[in-house]
């Protein structure tokens, strides 16, 4: 797998989306951890005498195949976000992150390797790892290496262990580096008490909607008929040829495997939203137009792309407000969003923030140029006691090299963040936050998340929902309260996203809220088959209700109360939460032909409650009622695991 050097990180974790679920931790997870430390010691050791050995010969030794052997992974991990990865790769991946990164840092730092020598070397490693073609291979290294020597330089006591537990932040590899632990920000005294799970009103005929859009990925290469099974990260490109088996061929409205959007596709969706809830008052677009391409995106591409879809939605929702955010993918390199005082051009986001301040003008109010121009993110009153603030959280993203350099610099947004809230609780107003990654066990950087939580205990009857997008699944998590455990004081929303990849149908949420209280009273998916769309390519897919989330799991509200109530009921009755992981995937069918056994389902759960990396606490919680249930649930995978570990 090629998140492992100190350039390769980038390979694969800019193609990733989630696809299995949280990973649930065994018993003896601490002692295990002990084990792999040891092994991760001597294997960096190896592996650095062998490969140096390599670099002065040209000739691999036959151990040195063997370590690579060992690090190389499954194709199918290109497509799963880090926390995804099932333990015994998340193993695998710290070892090879510590064994690598060990070894490039040296012959930087000790050697004193130019930029010209990783780069060559890299782009070795990155072929004979098969993450990506050679000649793809060098273009990704070439795009990353100057912004992670620089970062390497200027940090001299920056270790491969801190930069593996950043990366591996659930995984095994522990951070232990109390820079990167321990900083903070201010947060006020006062707020109502929490004395217990937040409610919230039923459903009414006088709530208004909101349609939430996400993740679009429009890819400008994408041709029909194309090899949809190319051996990389995005396939259905015209780079890759058309493949002698036609059943190979890109399907006419996407493709499950690996690909991204054409436009036809893009607009479908869109105008489907449009024509079939004109009565919604506003649009949420929580990021990620560009495409999985990462290896050749450019900033002149990505304008492009990203000015096409914009005016689409003036072109479609007309007068009707649009409030977007950035994804991950909109930067170019993908992922690296750089504190705003490195003023070097070839590293600043400057370009995206001016650009979207540009293009989102006609939507939101003049005072928001401001942030967006430093930041990328904004505060907007949408009519009086209703507001929204929309973050750029991209820049904790734990692939976000800059976190290596300062992880301090995102102290600003956050504390930006708590002190609009305070100034919106002191003009009694409700706040809904829109952010493209998911807040939580996923790849949110866990010291931000925990200073995230600490403003969500703050502000929890400000905050009346959260919106997010990146991972492509239609879910939900539930936010718990530090200083009260047992409370449920927020949900975050998921809204899926358009784009196939990898494996599901394409979607889009719309959702009902309360005039008065602003907090969401009920939701509703509405999806297509991309399978029955591309068997009539000749007409436009048919988009039809997924589900209505009340009506489905007989709720009276999805308050945080209530859908933590859902939550106990999932780990008990592994029919609905099967029902529930068949909704989240979005009836994909390679995921129905694929299934999901007990240890998928747990994982699933897990998900939904974890909210900060390391903290496994109501996840354990559920797992000891999941696992009584029912032993075979649990015995169904055990033949796949023993054939991964031979």
């Amino acid at each position: 797998m090629g998140r492992t050097t100190i350039v390769l990180l980038s390979l694969v974790s800019l193609v990733t989306v989630a696809v299995t679920g949280y990973q649930v931790k065994p018993a003896n997870y601490a002692k295990l951890l002990d084990q792999q430390e040891k092994f991760d010691a001597a294997f960096e050791k190896e592996f650095y005498v062998e490969h140096t050995k390599y670099v002065e010969t040209g000739v691999m030794s036959e151990r040195l195949e063997e370590l690579f052997e060992h690090i190389r992974q499954k194709p199918d991990m290109f497509r799963k976000e880090m926390d995804d990865h099932p333990l015994p790769y998340l193993t695998v991946e710290c070892t090879a992150c510590r064994a690598l990164i060990t070894t490039y840092l040296t012959y930087r730092r000790v050697l004193g390797w130019s930029t010209a020598q990783i780069a060559d070397q890299a782009t070795s490693t990155c072929s004979t790892l098969g993450i990506l073609t050679p000649d793809n291979c060098r273009k990704l290294v070439l795009k990353n290496i100057d912004i992670l020597l620089y970062i390497i330089d200027n940090r001299p006591s920056l270790s491969a262990q801190t930069i593996c537990g950043i990366i591996f932040q659930s995984g095994t590899c522990v951070l232990q580096d109390p820079a990167f632990l321990d900083w903070t920000i201010n947060v006020s005294g006062g707020g109502r008490p929490i004395t217990g799970s937040v409610t919230s009103p039923n459903r009414a005929a006088s709530d208004f909607k909101i349609i939430h859009i996400t993740d679009v990925h429009y890819d400008p290469h994408y041709r029909t008929g194309y090899n949809a099974v190319c051996g990389e990260p995005c396939c259905c490109r015209e780079g890759q040829g058309i493949p002698a088996d036609p059943a190979n061929g890109a399907g006419e409205w996407g493709d499950y495997r690996d690909c991204d959007s054409p436009w036809k596709a893009v607009e479908d969706a869109v105008r489907a939203a449009a024509r079939q809830h004109p009565d919604a008052a506003y649009i949420y677009y929580t990021g990620d137009i560009i495409d999985h391409g990462v290896w050749e995106t450019t900033v002149a591409g990505n304008i492009v792309s990203m000015t096409r879809t914009y005016q689409l939605f003036r072109d479609v929702f007309g007068s009707k407000p649009v409030y977007p955010v950035l994804g991950n993918h909109e930067n170019n390199p993908t992922n690296v969003f750089a504190p705003s005082y490195i003023d070097r051009e070839d590293f600043s986001a400057s370009w995206l923030y001016d650009f979207s301040a540009n293009q989102w003008a006609s939507w939101l109010p003049a005072a928001t140029q401001q942030t967006i121009r430093q930041g990328g993110f904004y505060t907007a009153l949408v009519r009086p006691g209703f507001r929204i603030i929309g973050m750029n959280n991209n820049d904790a993203y734990i692939f976000n090299w800059w976190i290596l350099y300062d992880p301090a610099y995102l102290q600003a947004q956050l504390q930006w963040l708590h002190d609009t809230l305070l100034q919106a609780e002191a003009a009694g107003e409700k706040v809904h936050i829109l952010a493209h990654i998911p807040i939580g066990a996923g790849t949110s950087y866990r010291t931000w998340a925990r200073q995230y939580r600490r403003i969500l205990d703050r502000f929890w009857d400000v905050i009346q929902a959260q919106f997010h997008g990146h991972t492509h699944a239609d879910e939900f998590n539930v936010f718990y309260s530090l200083s009260n455990p047992q409370a449920a004081i927020s949900v975050g929303f998921n809204g899926g996203g358009t784009v196939p990849f990898s494996n599901y149908n394409p979607n889009y949420v719309v959702y009902y809220v309360n005039p008065q209280t602003y907090q969401v009273t009920d939701f509703e998916s509405w999806y297509f088959s991309l399978s029955e769309a591309n068997q009539n390519p000749n007409r436009a897919p048919i988009w039809t209700q997924l589900y209505s989330f009340s009506r489905d799991f007989q709720l009276t509200n999805v308050s945080p109360a209530s859908l933590d109530g859902l939550v106990r009921r999932f780990a008990s009755n592994p029919t609905e939460l099967r029902r529930y992981w068949e909704l989240k995937v979005k009836r994909g069918d390679p995921f129905l032909a694929a299934g999901c056994n007990g240890d998928c389902l747990l994982g699933h759960l897990c998900q939904i409650v974890t909210n900060e990396a390391n903290d496994d606490s109501k996840c354990n919680a559920l797992a000891a009622i999941f696992r009584n249930l029912d032993d075979e649930l649990f015995r169904e995978g055990e033949e796949e695991e023993d054939d991964y570990k031979k």
